[in-house]
């Protein structure tokens, strides 16, 4: 009996999954065809790079970015407290940087993607907080579905707010609710006039959330009956933090990224305009499914940011520590380390720069180049730092408040 109930449970998950994800291939993706024994030469020669014009626009921002951070952003600060500074934030929202994937006619920077991945790029190297706010935001936040989806009266409404700094979230996930949608429980019940929508749940791990003035959140409107069976209508809001209902229930804390402002949110009645969904009824799985094909980008980004930080400290510390009468970069086992964080972070850089390219360009599907980046990128990632840990030795489990106080009362 209950292996009966879990294959329907199953099935009516991949039911639904298959009805919301996009299922013809109008353009050519690299990877599909590789898949397919065919390796598609033309999608990768020439090879696209940025031009010139474009390249100066992400070197003169990155600047901009480089100077906030180095006046208003002290990474070990910020992961030691658990706060991001109001300063931090209004500095960036000041520069724009809210605004990094939104377009120049609605208030915002309108760089291309491969610029945006660039300033995620030097964000990871500095600080990880800090890059999960903006990318979050972006990302996957309100921006990307109201680009997508939005009617043209919803993006000049919002996109200008968000582009200035208000802060923005994605609330899909729910306590029994991760990668199986078909489990949803938040509600989005019609006013008996049609007008509005009372949401009803709560949401669960929404980064952004307990900061957001403007959220989107998924939720199921009265389904319909597809097939003789009733099928899930997973639609999609834009709900604002002073709605009536709306309640910041409790801030998770994590063993890293200890600043970002990851929570439960509840909804209570909250009484939503029917000119608040985006997209069509029912469409709101397709529609999250859509916005993380180029937001996944931001992931790897900053990850290989992160890397090519790694690599540099990696460089100064084999060099500068010394063991057995020479710079342990001398020795095997750790040149053998050094080796490999080189050589993954150039692969992270490849496969990052290549599928942010085939955004810009254009003519490539990229749906599995960006969820082969996320994954390649993270996972690889974590390994590098791993890495590190074991070429500092003592001193990379050592706490960076910790180190640098020990280090100071040495030299004092």
């Amino acid at each position: 009996m209950a292996q009966q109930v879990g294959n329907e449970a199953k099935d009516k998950a991949m039911e639904l999954a298959e009805a919301s994800r996009e299922t013809e291939w109008k353009l050519p993706s690299f990877t599909a065809e590789m898949f397919r024994g065919q390796f598609r030469w033309d999608l990768l020669h020439p090879y696209p790079v940025q031009s010139e014009e474009d390249k100066r626009i992400g070197d003169e921002y990155i600047a901009k970015l480089k100077d906030v951070c180095e006046k208003h952003i002290n990474a070990e600060e910020i992961d030691q407290t658990g706060v991001f500074p109001d300063a931090a934030k209004n500095a960036l929202a000041e520069i724009g940087a809210f605004g990094m994937s939104i377009s120049k006619e609605y208030g915002g920077l309108g760089l291309s993607k491969t610029n945006y991945c660039r300033a995620l790029h030097f964000l990871g190297s500095y600080c990880a907080n800090t890059v999960t706010w903006l990318s979050a935001h972006q990302s996957i936040g309100a921006p990307q579905p109201l680009k997508l989806f939005g009617t043209e009266e919803q993006k000049k409404k919002w996109l200008p707010r968000l582009a200035a700094g208000e802060v923005s979230a994605f609330a899909l996930t729910e306590h029994e609710v991760g990668s199986d949608p078909a489990r949803m429980s938040t509600t989005a019940t019609p006013s008996e006039d049609g007008e509005h929508y009372y949401i009803n749940g709560s949401k669960l791990w929404i980064t952004n959330g307990t900061a957001a003035n403007i959220l989107v959140v998924m939720a199921n409107i009265p389904g319909k009956i597809v097939n003789g069976k009733e099928r899930m209508q997973i639609t999609t809001f834009i709900v604002e933090h002073d709605m009536p209902g709306f309640e910041i229930d409790y801030r998770c804390g994590f063993m890293g990224l200890k600043a970002i402002a990851n929570g439960v949110l509840k909804f209570n009645n909250v009484k939503v305009p029917k000119g608040n969904m985006i997209g069509k009824p029912g469409e709101g799985l397709r529609i999250a499914l859509t916005t993380l094909n180029t937001g996944r980008l931001g992931l790897p980004a900053s990850s290989t940011g992160t890397a090519k930080k790694v690599i540099q400290e990696t460089e100064r510390w084999i060099n500068e520590r010394i063991q057995w009468g020479v710079p342990i970069g001398k020795h095997q086992s750790i040149a053998k380390y050094a080796a490999n964080i080189t050589s993954d972070a150039f692969a992270m850089e490849a496969v990052t720069w290549l599928t942010a390219s085939f955004a810009d360009r254009g003519g490539a599907d990229i749906r599995l180049e960006a969820a082969a980046a996320k994954f390649f990128c993270t996972e690889t990632s974590w390994r590098i730092i791993d890495d590190f840990i074991q070429v500092r030795g003592g001193r990379g489990y050592e706490t960076a408040a910790s180190l640098y106080g020990r280090e100071r009362s040495i030299l004092l």
